[in-house]
């Protein structure tokens, strides 16, 4: 699990696979451990995000998308 610090918020993130996705997913985590978003990073395609709805911080994203392309 890494540490995320985007101005002044820092959550944490783990890395985790699924049979149906070909590539990795990058699980941006809330303090009590539930999902802020996802950022898909498939082995062929553009990496997407996934809020499930919910706002959240460009710069929180723009951290996530750094960590996810440096994979």
């Amino acid at each position: 699990m890494g540490t995320l610090i985007a101005e002044n918020q820092t959550v944490k993130y783990q890395w985790a696979s699924d049979v149906a996705f070909d590539g990795i997913y990058l699980e941006v985590l809330s303090d009590n451990g539930d999902e802020l978003f996802v950022v898909g990073v498939p082995d062929d395609g553009p990496v997407t995000i996934n809020t499930f709805g919910k706002d959240v911080a460009a710069s929180l994203i723009e951290a996530a998308i750094q960590v996810a392309r440096s994979r």
